[in-house]
């Protein structure tokens, strides 16, 4: 049993996996990387929980495996369905895809059928606003982008949408409020840290992982570290 309050679970942050146009955009984590963060993570231990479990491990107390993690990913991308979904698949992960509403269905990025897939697959579908505006910029707008993208990406897809991610990690009292109002069960931010627990239930801590980062450098977002590991040795998996 691990909780109530806080519980160590590291949630990490992808938008794109996949290749950028430009070539230096920090979003973009390519296949073969992401791979090598996955197999890493399924050789160590690492097992993905789902949102909804982390909150009742936060509220109540829940039983956790020994290294739960959290993958979550924004924006919608297309690559998302294309190549994370059939690589985590392979290595028994599921994630949460936080979706901009009207993002879905226009060039590059999923649209309705391919996030109903996820959510099939065993992900969850988080909201992350109208439009991925700056909330804290625009208070006039933060009811629509917060309460009603729930409503509307729900109407639309026919899945429940429990969490919502602030676009940039930005958030005051107003957006936290009408996250509290839309009814969503937890909310996502930014941090550099995995102990989650009640004081940051409506801004839990995600660390972005970068397109430039490699393996020695990907394994700092982790509290659970081997002492020694060597990428050649890792185990394929089919």
């Amino acid at each position: 049993m691990q909780g109530p309050d806080q519980v160590i679970v590291p949630i990490l942050l992808y938008h794109h996996i996949g290749y950028s146009l430009r070539g230096d955009d920090v979003y973009y984590v390519s296949p073969d990387t992401f791979d090598q963060q996955l197999n890493l993570l399924y050789q160590w231990g690492y097992k993905t929980i789902s949102v909804e479990l982390l909150v009742k491990a936060i509220k109540e107390g829940a039983e956790l495996p020994p290294k739960p993690i959290l993958l979550t990913f924004d924006d919608g991308s297309e690559t998302i369905y294309e190549n994370a979904l059939p690589m985590m698949q392979r290595y028994g992960f599921t994630g949460a895809s936080y979706i901009v509403y009207n993002y879905v269905g226009i060039r590059n990025y999923m649209n309705a059928d391919q996030i109903r897939a996820l959510y099939a697959a065993g992900w969850e579908i988080g909201s992350h606003g109208l439009s991925h505006r700056d909330l804290t910029t625009r208070p006039y707008r933060q009811m629509d982008e917060i309460v009603e993208s729930r409503r509307r990406l729900e109407s639309l897809l026919g899945v429940p949408v429990l969490s919502f991610a602030y676009p940039f990690g930005a958030y005051d009292s107003d957006s936290l409020h009408y996250v509290h109002e839309a009814g969503y069960l937890a909310a996502m931010g930014l941090g550099n840290e995995s102990l989650q627990g009640t004081k940051n239930l409506f801004y839990l801590y995600r660390q972005a992982v970068k397109g430039s980062e490699d393996l020695r450098t990907f394994v700092l977002h982790l509290p659970w570290r081997q002492d020694q590991y060597d990428l050649p040795a890792l185990t394929i998996v089919p």
